[in-house]
C-alpha cells in the first residue's frame, strides 16, 4: 500500500521518518512525498497511486471540498489533513485537532486559562477548536481579518483579531497558539512569561529561544506532529502503529 503527504512546500517534512519508525516491519507500506505547487496536480496523484495521504498547507481547504465523507470535527473545521480511499468513496479526517486537544487537555484541567491562537490556516482553527471543546476561552488573531471573523462567528464565543491587536489583548491569555509558518515582527514584542507557548512550525521555529529566557513553557511543533502522526497513521492504514518508536524518533529533533 501506497501513503503519502501532500503540499508546498514538503521536502523538508520529517512525515516519512514518522511513518518508517510506526511501522518497522512492513516495507509493502511507503510514504512518499507528493510535492506539487498546484491543488489539482497533487490531487490526481492521490487519486492515481495512493490510498491515503497526509494534507499540509496550503492544501487542507481545498482537499476538504473534495471529500465525499467527512467526521464531524472536520466539517467544522472545513479542513482535512488526511484523506483516504474505502468502498469506493474519499473521507477526509482532521487528525490536527484530536493532536493539539490531546496537548492541551492536561493545561485545561488544572486551570481553563484564555487561549490566544495566532494564525487562522487549518492547524490554527483545529487548535482554536480544540481550546473551545475544553471550555477555554478562545481569541484568535489574524492578518487577515475577514476570514478570521467568519471562522470565529461560525464557531460562537470565539473573538476574532486583527494582528494589529493582539498586543493589547496578549496578557489575557495563558495559553499562545503560534500557528503561523513565519516569524513576523510582533513575536519579539510579546511578553510570554508565565504562558504556556505552543509552537505549529517545528521546521524554522522562532519561539523556543524567547521562551526559555521568558521562562514560558514551550511546547514544540514536533510534539504536536507526533501526535498527529500516532493517531492518523492509524486512521490512513487501519493498522496499530508502533507510537512509542515514532516519540522516540520525535524525541530525536527537539
Amino acid at each position: 500500500m501506497k501513503y503519502g503527504l501532500m503540499g508546498w512546500p514538503v521536502a523538508h517534512s520529517k512525515s516519512p521518518e514518522l511513518f518508517r519508525a510506526a511501522y518497522p516491519d512492513n516495507p509493502e507500506m511507503t510514504y512518499d512525498l507528493i510535492e506539487e505547487r498546484d491543488f489539482e496536480v497533487a490531487w490526481q496523484r492521490f487519486l492515481d497511486g495512493y490510498q491515503a495521504v497526509n494534507v499540509t498547507a496550503p492544501f487542507k481547504d481545498a482537499a476538504f471540498r473534495k471529500v465525499d465523507v467527512s467526521d464531524t470535527i472536520t466539517r467544522e473545521l472545513f479542513a482535512v489533513n488526511i484523506v483516504k480511499k474505502h468502498n469506493g468513496h474519499i473521507y477526509g479526517y482532521n487528525s490536527d485537532f484530536w493532536a493539539i486537544q490531546k496537548l492541551l487537555e492536561p493545561i485545561a484541567k488544572q486551570q481553563r486559562r484564555r487561549v490566544m491562537v495566532i494564525g487562522c490556516g487549518g492547524a490554527a482553527k483545529a487548535a482554536a477548536l480544540a481550546a473551545q471543546k475544553l471550555r477555554m476561552p478562545v481569541m484568535v488573531a489574524n492578518r487577515d481579518f475577514a476570514k478570521v471573523r467568519d471562522f470565529c462567528f461560525s464557531r460562537g464565543g470565539m473573538v476574532p483579531l486583527r494582528l494589529d491587536q493582539v498586543e493589547e489583548h496578549v496578557q489575557e491569555a495563558g495559553i499562545l497558539i503560534y500557528a503561523l509558518p513565519l516569524e513576523i515582527e510582533l513575536v519579539e514584542r510579546l511578553p510570554l512569561a508565565g504562558k504556556v507557548v505552543v509552537e505549529a512550525n517545528y521546521k524554522n521555529p522562532c519561539l523556543p529561544e524567547r521562551c526559555r529566557e521568558a521562562g514560558a513553557t514551550y511546547i514544540p511543533g514536533f510534539e504536536w506532529l507526533t501526535e498527529q502522526a500516532a493517531s492518523g497513521y492509524k486512521l490512513m492504514t487501519g493498522v496499530e502503529p508502533d507510537v512509542e518508536r515514532v516519540k522516540a524518533c520525535s524525541a530525536l529533533w527537539l
